[in-house]
């Protein structure tokens, strides 16, 4: 094969069609090396490009390229080329031609025949003369000639009407150049981008204004003494470059301030010492640069420029900056390096868009402790100033430890020290947050709370970031979010943000302290002058705090204030202050009622007689601690604020800066308190911990090896290592730090030093969105071990019934990448916190055997009551059946969770229960219990009552599941002891009649056992009707020395109002019978039982050994033995329908023939 062959085969390697169509030849850079291929000029192409081929002239003088005549891009940039061939003229085609970086000094005309030119670049050659034929190019929209030697330009140039982009720029060469601007540029009227640098030009005229569509120009490296005011017509003008061109002129002139669509200005590399105010007026500027000049100061005028984004100032005399900096809100990069600065305003730290601030070569000395607020900030450089110390939240610039982008050599550092500085980012921002962990004078927790949607999360962003951001729905605080806020050096603030979704408020009261500061944000634009929106947004919320955290600081917050007006607002804070300040002093007053009340009842009771006034020492001494507690409750009594911060939730934060101030000064009342360097090392081991949880003794030994090494004396520290221990936690506590629930002693073994532990925990179970968040995936089944089958059986388990397995718990931990091992821990805290109650799994309910542990969880049980209540619970309560009732009735909501709450302990002395979101149905032994949620009009007043109500025939076991209750509601209303309440006993006489309105005993009854000897009392709604004593005063559920005569007296009261059973179907189903063998009339029988009962239980056929283990099995309890007794006969002898004859005749064989009358009449037994 020839040399000419492979080298035409090489070229075609260099060819290429495009997606176009069309075909491209491009020749790698300097690839032949000063000459070309002539098998070249044989081929169609479209596009040509010969860079960097050092070609001094085209073969054959250049006449070959004339057959390339449908090329339409030609390149040939980087050459040594001096003359353009004639040949040019037959690419008649040709519309962009590139023959930058050449040598040539002078244009053929066969470049003005290529009418078809659109882009000319003839840039960085030495042409010094442009010829008027350059106005044949009717087409051309880009003429490139910069670099040249052109001394002027033809008039013919503004015949080019197309031209768009023009660029004359000189060379920096004492030959050629441009006097003037040339008046035909002026009148080019598609003109967009114009460059005229580099030149002598010393006017700009009032041509200029011409050129209406201009938006970029640029004069570098002129002489201008005059410019134009017509340049303000140039109304599209965005940017303009004057570096070193106005240094004959003294002041920036006026006449370039008033182009209103600049946005970007370069004046750098002149003489002036001020800016005009007049600088305002160019309101759309972004960049501003005027380095290398003598500027002495900036006027407040230049800050008004509120769009600016970037500000070079560097090379210049300034001194300060003035404060009003903080309005540049979008301000991304400053620089300021080489000027006299001696100090930063503290405003600076407003600029939160800032990334990049080079202030090297400066006279700092320090710079502002709020700089930490730039946590835009990315680059930093600091070098060659006087500074002595950083402030000590610098390491919150978490931008420049992703960047290493701070710069601090050549300064004075003492604090943190020079050598710790040189080590890098990550060592000095160590630094940095150990010091101020020990440092800190001030440590707080701060709770955000409030409803759903009310601006909460907006908030802490502020706070946080310095800047509002709405927070879309998947952004939401689901349960709670905890965050250190650190505003000042000395001040740490743990933040806890509440989700506001009803959910989450069940975990809510784990986390209330006395001691946090409690922000309660609502919304002011949906809020309304009502009491309900005022309870929703506000009412329920303090209540809350109030009952929880008694002695704590709150302050009132409303948010989008920016949608109101300056009246709306007024009414609506003097609304809230007038309505939270008179339910308040209702409280107190109401307290100090209740003190007055008991103190005149103690007084009372001293001057009589102990003996004879019915009052034990119990009572006595009952009532002074109750008297002790409320005036406690009172002196802890929170103050409500006198008035209400409000703030705007858009970018320009109205009122965040006096609503942070309020915060601060809040938060700094409280004693100085610089941690112990012992505490603080021990705060330090307890934060490396890997375990997610400690435990009390773990806790201790840490915390006593550590004492040890650093030889500290168990005097000195409260005597012992476990009263030290909790001096420590308790503080860590209150501060936030840690979470140990000291006063909670099912609790306080645990130390949750990770505090995000429990947190996330707690935030993987109570979300309103579990059913869209919690999907099945395969690794995470595998890990636990459970199948998408078992995994979807769970869930709807939990969705529909609000009862967790075990399983899909440890599944759920797995999808929220928690600690599975804490799995334990964490069940037994939830068990603990009454936030779920465990269901014991048996063989009554098959479908549940696949679990090996159920939780139920209040809060996600179905809404309706099951389909099957009225069947095991009827309206009518049943013949034959005793109902106990208890109600608590608070005024609107009551306590928020309260009915929840209940209803998780409820599971302590029940055996079975089936529940739903607003009740529960239980049985213990042969006892039905409900227990309701309703909200019911009393009086004319909106009610929330929780009822529970008991049935059955066992006095005893009634009353104690009535009294246990009791007891545990009593017990959570601890929790909020300024809830109102009225605690009700509902008359059961009134109830078992079916009376729709029954008398409402106080509660008060409930403290008092049944008095020895007192049978009856009076039913205030039948008076003339005497009741069992036992439903009104409880009995023992232990020990009740006068049983039977409680029971007689409860059967008698029902034979008379025709409540106890006389001929239906025998508890077995064997016969018709009368009630006589049901529980109660059984009881009812060995109450009138006496001694003679062992010779009845013989005469039934009973062996004298089952006698003796019953009297075994209940020594002392007569009455328990005789029922025993009977309950075994009547159920060895479900098959027999005698058994009625039979008790009968026994008791006749015994003597006991008035008896036998007795019950023939009471239950209406006819002789066989």
């Amino acid at each position: 094969m020839s040399s000419h062959s492979q080298v035409s085969e090489q070229l075609l390697t260099y060819l290429e069609t495009k997606s176009n169509g069309r075909t491209v030849l491009t020749v790698p850079d300097g690839k032949y090396k000063g000459w070309l291929p002539k098998s070249l000029y044989s081929l169609e192409l479209d596009e040509l490009y010969l860079p960097f081929m050092r070609l001094y002239t085209f073969p054959v003088r250049g006449s070959s390229l004339g057959s390339l005549t449908s090329l339409k891009v030609f390149h040939a940039v980087g050459n040594y080329l001096q003359t353009i061939p004639n040949c040019f003229t037959q690419i008649s085609e040709l519309q962009k031609l590139n023959l930058s970086y050449n040598n040539l000094s002078e244009l053929s005309q066969s470049i003005f025949k290529l009418t078809s030119l659109v882009e000319l670049n003839l840039c960085e050659n030495s042409v010094e003369r442009l010829p008027p034929e350059i106005g044949e190019l009717k087409n051309l929209r880009h003429l490139n000639i910069g670099g040249n030697l052109l001394s002027e330009v033809p008039e013919q140039m503004s015949q080019c009407k197309k031209l768009q982009i023009l660029n004359l720029s000189g060379k920096w060469s004492p030959r050629g150049g441009l006097r003037t601007l040339p008046t035909s540029v002026c009148n080019l009227p598609e003109l967009l981008t114009l460059d005229c640098s580099w030149h002598q030009i010393d006017t700009l005229p009032d041509e200029i204004g011409n050129l209406k569509k201009l938006k970029i120009l640029s004069l570098r490296g002129n002489h201008l003494k005059y410019i134009s005011k017509k340049i303000a017509d140039c109304t599209n003008l965005q940017e303009l470059h004057l570096t070193a061109a106005m240094r004959f002129i003294p002041k920036i002139p006026v006449a370039l301030l008033n182009l209103k669509s600049l946005v970007k200005l370069n004046i750098s590399g002149n003489y002036f010492t001020t800016i005009p105010p007049e600088i305002s007026g160019l309101e759309n500027l972004k960049v501003f640069l005027m380095q290398k000049n003598a500027l002495l100061q900036l006027p407040e005028e230049f800050f008004n420029l509120q769009q600016l984004e970037e500000i070079e100032l560097s090379d210049n005399y300034l001194e300060t900056i003035p404060g009003s900096i903080r309005r540049l809100h979008v301000l991304r990069k400053l620089s300021v390096c080489n000027n006299k600065l001696k100090f930063l305003p503290n405003e600076i730290s407003s600029c939160q868009s800032l990334q990049s601030l080079n202030l090297a070569h400066n006279l700092l000395e320090e710079i502002p402790d709020t700089f930490h607020r730039l946590d835009n900030l990315d680059f930093l450089n600091l070098t060659e100033n006087k500074l002595k110390r950083l402030p000590l939240l610098l390491d919150q610039l978490t931008g420049l430890e992703k960047t290493n982008g701070i710069f601090l050599q050549g300064n004075y550092l003492i604090k943190p020290r020079q050598e710790i500085c040189d080590q890098g980012v990550g060592a000095l921002f160590k630094y940095l947050k150990e010091i101020r962990v020990s440092e800190a004078n001030h440590r707080r927790k701060m709770i955000l709370t409030g409803a759903v949607k009310a601006g909460k999360t907006s908030l802490r962003n502020a706070l946080l970031l310095g800047r509002s951001r709405l927070t879309a729905d998947d952004e939401r605080t689901w349960v709670l979010e905890r965050h250190l806020w650190e505003p000042e050096e000395s001040l740490r603030v743990q933040i806890l943000d509440f989700g506001g979704h009803h959910i989450y408020s069940a975990a809510h009261h784990m986390f209330l302290t006395s001691e946090a500061l409690h922000i309660l944000v609502f919304d002011l634009n949906v809020f309304s002058c009502d009491p309900e929106s005022y309870d929703f947004r506000i009412g329920d919320w303090l209540e809350g705090i109030l009952d929880r955290a008694p002695g704590a600081s709150i302050q009132l917050v409303g948010t989008h204030a920016d949608l109101c007006n300056e009246n709306e607002i007024a009414e609506k804070k003097a609304y809230i202050l007038e309505k939270m300040h008179s339910e308040e002093n209702t409280k107190i007053d109401n307290l100090f009622m209740e003190i007055n009340q008991l103190k005149e009842k103690l007084d009372s009771t001293q001057k009589q007689d102990t003996g004879k006034s019915g009052f034990s020492d119990f009572d006595v001494e009952r009532d002074s601690e109750k008297v002790s507690h409320l005036l406690r409750m009172v002196n802890t009594r929170v103050k409500l604020p006198d008035d209400i911060s409000t703030v705007s939730c858009a970018d320009d934060l109205v009122g965040i800066n006096e609503f942070v101030d309020r915060v601060i000064t809040t938060l700094k009342e409280s004693e100085q308190r610089p941690l112990p360097k012992s505490w603080y090392s021990f705060l330090i081991e307890l934060q490396q911990r890997e375990e997610k949880i400690l435990h009390w003794n773990d806790t201790l030994k840490i915390f006593t090896d550590l004492m040890k090494s650093l030889g500290q004396s168990m005097i000195s520290m409260e005597g012992s290592p476990e009263k030290s221990l909790q001096v420590i936690l308790k503080y860590f506590h209150a501060t936030g730090e840690i979470i140990w629930y000291y006063d909670n002693p099912k609790l306080n073994q645990l130390v949750f030093h990770r505090p995000e532990t429990l947190i996330d925990m707690l935030r993987s179970i109570f979300r309103h969105d579990f059913e869209d968040i919690m999907v099945y995936h395969r690794h995470l089944g595998l890990k636990v071990n459970m199948t998408e089958e078992q995994f979807r059986n769970a869930k709807q388990l939990f969705l529909h019934e609000g009862m967790m397995s075990v399983e899909l718990l440890r599944y759920t931990l797995c999808h929220f990448q928690l600690d599975v091992s804490a799995l334990e821990t964490f069940t037994s805290l939830m068990l603990k916190f009454d936030l779920c109650y465990e269901i014991p799994i048996n063989e009554i309910n098959v479908s549940l055997l696949d679990y090996t542990r159920l939780l139920l969880f209040p809060w996600f049980l179905p809404d309706v009551s099951p389909a099957n209540l009225v069947s095991k619970w009827p309206a009518q309560v049943p013949k034959d059946t005793v109902q106990l009732t208890i109600q608590f009735q608070f005024p609107k909501k009551g306590p928020p969770n309260f009915f929840e709450k209940v209803s998780v302990r409820f599971q302590n002395y029940v055996s079975y229960c089936d529940g739903w979101r607003n009740g529960i149905y239980a049985r213990y032994n042969l006892s039905k219990c409900l227990l309701q949620k309703e909200k019911k009009e009393l009086n004319g007043q909106n009610m929330m009552l929780v009822t529970l109500s008991v049935r059955g025939s066992d006095m005893q076991e009634l009353w104690g599941l009535i009294h246990a209750s009791w007891h545990d509601m009593l017990g959570l209303l601890h929790e909020w002891p300024f809830a109102l309440v009225e605690i009700k006993l509902l008359c059961s006489h009134c109830i078992m009649t079916g009376n729709e309105e029954p008398y409402q005993f106080s509660g008060k009854v409930l403290e008092r056992r049944c008095p020895k000897g007192v049978y009856h009392v009076q039913c205030p709604n039948q008076k003339d009707c005497p009741i069992p004593a036992c439903f009104v005063y409880f009995l023992d559920p232990e020990f009740q020395e006068d049983l039977p005569k409680h029971i007689q007296t409860t059967v008698d009261f029902m034979h008379r109002c025709n409540i106890l059973m006389q001929t239906m179907d025998d508890i077995d189903g064997s016969s018709a019978n009368t009630g006589l063998l049901s529980d109660l009339g059984l009881r009812y029988l060995a109450a009138k039982l006496g001694k003679d009962w062992f010779a009845v239980g013989l005469q039934l056929g009973l062996q004298q050994a089952d006698i003796e283990r019953i009297q075994l099995d209940h020594p002392s309890d007569s009455f328990k033995q005789i029922f025993t007794l009977l309950v075994l006969w009547r159920d060895n002898n479900r098959d027999n329908s005698n058994r009625i004859a039979e008790l009968l005749d026994a008791l006749r064989i015994s003597e006991l023939n008035a008896i036998v009358a007795e019950l023939k009449n009471k239950y209406a037994i006819e002789d066989s």
